[in-house]
């Protein structure tokens, strides 16, 4: 007998709510994984940006199977907040997440870092907006 409606299919809020979820479990863990990495052996990986991105992108691609715009921009912001959440933690360590007080002040040398004027800085600024870009193309089906 032929199946003309397929009644086990999810829609597409049930869809994105899935890459959402297991897109915001993986961005966390990924985000701490390398700041724990990184803070171990003082080296900073820019070439891993690209790989947190295209990772996440993977996660919510094959959780999501979603052609919208909105899959992408998912991945891309989950993106943004593992490679903060991984720098937060290379450079001021693992406890600081837990000490809102410091949130301003963390916030503040951060950007400091982030923005500053010489070519080191430069270079992983592009390989972390290369990370997001990466996660922002291939998060969706095309």
């Amino acid at each position: 007998m032929y199946k003309i409606f397929n009644t086990n299919a999810i829609t597409r809020k049930q869809r994105f709510n899935r890459a959402l979820i297991c897109g915001i479990i993986a961005s966390i863990v990924l985000g701490v994984v390398y700041g724990i990495i990184s803070s171990m052996i003082h080296i900073e990986f820019s070439i891993v940006y690209l790989a947190i991105g295209y990772a996440i992108a993977k996660v919510v691609l094959e959780y999501g199977k979603g052609v919208q715009t909105r899959f992408s921009i998912l991945a891309a912001v989950l993106c943004v907040i593992s490679i903060f959440i991984g720098d937060i933690i290379s450079m001021f360590g693992f406890e600081v997440l837990f000490v809102p007080q410091l949130y301003g002040i963390v916030l503040t040398t951060y950007l400091r870092h982030l923005l500053s004027m010489n070519i080191s800085s430069l270079l992983s600024l592009l390989f972390r907006v290369g990370g997001v870009y990466i996660a922002y193309v291939y998060a969706r089906v095309v």
